[in-house]
């Protein structure tokens, strides 16, 4: 459902496709959309002003899911710039019901094996979760490329599919969208998509 609402949000940039796909009681955490349904219809008729993405293949470089949550992690190239795209939904009812996101600038394609693997995703949670409190060096695997020291980071969400496990924190004013993949009980790589919070939002919901 989350990627055929995407489809028709954001590639189709259909505005009508809101009364659709999302709930009522709609909870907007983007710093850029004012919030309710309201503004996520504003939002999208002032995006059809705007030039089309230059790539024609599909954004989405992950999409992982536990529960009531859908991650979908993008890449796109969008007036001349190159950006990472952190987009968390929560979904109720058969509707996307709560969105966060987070948007970076970066240079580099992000190349993201491993959502389908076969694991133990409550038990990768459990580690990932032990690494953020510690930064445990025990649970790093030898070619692991990352941050080691999460310290002053408050974990708000976590989620788990296969081998990928994503955390959402906040430091130093910042939102931060973390994933790591296990290999044998171990951290073996790592991905970020982070982006300032500003002082003002068109809502009051927050980013997280």
């Amino acid at each position: 459902m989350v990627l055929a609402a995407i489809k028709q949000l954001i590639g189709e940039r259909n505005p009508d496709a809101v009364d659709t796909y999302v709930h009522d009681d709609y909870i907007q955490h983007s710093p850029r959309v004012k919030g309710g349904k309201a503004g996520l219809k504003a939002a999208l008729e002032q995006l059809r002003q705007l030039p089309a993405a230059e790539q024609r293949e599909s954004p989405i470089v992950v999409v992982m899911a536990e529960d009531d949550y859908v991650l979908l992690l993008m890449q796109l190239s969008f007036m001349g710039k190159r950006l990472a795209i952190a987009d968390l939904y929560r979904v109720a009812d058969g509707k996307l019901a709560e969105h966060w996101d987070a948007t970076q600038e970066e240079a580099t394609t992000m190349i993201i094996p491993g959502v389908a693997e076969p694991n133990v995703p409550a038990e990768n949670k459990a580690i990932v979760r032990q690494f953020f409190g510690s930064a445990d060096v025990a649970l790093v695997a030898q070619e692991y490329v990352g941050p080691l020291d999460f310290v002053g980071h408050t974990l708000h969400r976590i989620i788990a599919e296969g081998a990928l496990v994503m955390v959402q924190s906040t430091c130093h004013g910042a939102v931060f969208y973390d994933i790591f993949r296990l290999q044998d009980r171990l951290l073996v790589s790592h991905w970020r998509v982070s982006q300032e919070i500003p002082a003002v939002m068109p809502h009051e919901n927050g980013m997280v």
